[in-house]
This record gives structure tokens, sequence and C-alpha cells, in this order.
């Protein structure tokens, strides 16, 4: 059998003073063999993340959806 495990990684960008700044940090794996599934986010400026709550979501909103399109395709249920 053989074991595929697909990661996924992505950075949550925000403008500061016309400056491209990492608010969140995000990460998700997906282990095929037995279904598991670990996603995290981690949040590097509070402040900014708040200041820019829309723009913040829009972009996690895209990391899950490339994490829940690849999930389904690996025949995950949960998704």
């Amino acid at each position: 059998m053989i074991n595929e495990t697909t990661n996924f990684t992505s950075q949550v960008m925000v403008k500061d003073n016309g400056v491209d700044v990492a608010v969140m940090y995000l990460n998700a794996t997906l282990d095929s063999a037995n279904m598991n599934v670990s996603i995290s986010a981690s949040t590097s400026n509070k402040v900014l993340a708040s200041a820019n709550s829309a723009d913040v979501k829009v972009q996690y909103d895209a990391f899950m959806a490339a994490v829940t399109e690849r999930a389904i395709e690996l025949g995950y249920v949960i998704f």
C-alpha cells in the first residue's frame, strides 16, 4: 500500500503602510491511508489581522477551498 500525504502551507498577507505583512500562517496535512486530517492556523499579528479581517477571511476561505477540493479527490467523507 502506498501512503500519500498531502501538505498545504500558506501565509495570509495584508498591507501595512503599503508593505505586505504576514499576519497568519496556515497549514494542513491530509494522510490518505487513514483519512487523517490536520488543519492549523497561527496568528502572528493579531492587531493587523483584526483590522483587515475581511481580507484575512477571503484568504483563509481560499486556503480551505483548496484543502477541501483535494480531500474530496482523496475520498475523505467529512468534506
